[in-house]
């Protein structure tokens, strides 16, 4: 499984239920044959025994979150290692274990069991109510539709940085000789590591342009494989078919 989406809600419990209700409107739209989009209402230690089942290679996390935000706000993070001690974690699988589930949870349970995917990323929503209620709050409401659209981003993207994580992967070998269009490209995958961490697309499309041109050039030194050549051209290609859609998300 490419991407897997999980809606992350505790059931009727206010604004805590908004996971749930993303996962009820992605599971209806068509997102892709290699996109999964499951309700992670179920306890934590459940959820990373799903992961460890469905093994993808992306994870989408959505739901709310209390951090003391403005009730209302959507956050979108890249989820890293929370480095806790043995301690913390077996507290935390101790809390799963009887059924408790938020975002923290999850992501600390699924460390622990080590079976999050390298790329894990939270789309969070700051909740104005928690109390027991079949419905979620005005704020909440409005949130609901940021959230989607930028799990829909998530999904939309997640070929993109695979191919750079590849590519990535070939670079460090430091077999290809330096040229203009290997500095076009390493250009390219700082750029993107940056809409990573921080989901802003930057100069990334004119990066890609760049790197086109220097490739149409013949400028691209020694030391290029068929394997090279196809990944470079998928990274071009990936780009100019996120280009327009990107431009008319709004995002």
């Amino acid at each position: 499984m490419a991407v897997l989406v999980g809606g992350i809600g505790q059931l009727y419990q206010g604004d805590f239920d908004l996971g749930r209700l993303v996962a009820e409107r992605l599971s209806k739209e068509d997102l892709g044959h290699d996109v999964l989009v499951e309700d992670f209402h179920y306890g934590a230690v459940a959820v990373a025994q799903r992961l460890e089942e469905v093994r993808p290679q992306t994870l989408v996390l959505v739901g709310a979150a209390a951090r003391g935000r403005a009730p209302g706000t959507v956050e979108r993070r890249l989820i890293e290692d929370p480095e806790l001690p043995v301690t913390e974690i077996q507290k935390s699988i101790g809390d799963a274990i009887v059924g408790y589930v938020t975002m923290d949870l999850v992501v600390e349970v699924g460390f622990g069991f080590r079976v999050l995917p390298s790329r894990t990323v939270a789309v969070e929503v700051e909740p104005a109510t928690t109390e027991s209620s079949e419905t979620i709050s005005p704020e909440a409401a409005v949130a609901l539709d940021q959230a989607l659209e930028l799990v829909r981003a998530e999904v939309r993207r997640a070929p993109l940085f695979e191919l750079a994580d590849r590519i990535r992967g070939i670079l460090g070998d430091g077999r290809l000789e330096a040229s203009p269009a290997l500095e076009a490209l390493e250009g390219l995958l700082a750029e993107l590591h940056v809409l990573d961490e921080e989901g802003r697309w930057g100069a990334a499309f004119a990066l890609k342009d760049r790197l086109k041109l220097k490739i149409s050039a013949g400028e691209t030194g020694y030391g290029m494989d068929h394997l090279d050549w196809g990944l470079w051209w998928a990274l071009i290609e990936e780009l100019e078919r996120l280009q327009p859609l990107e431009a008319s998300s709004g995002l």
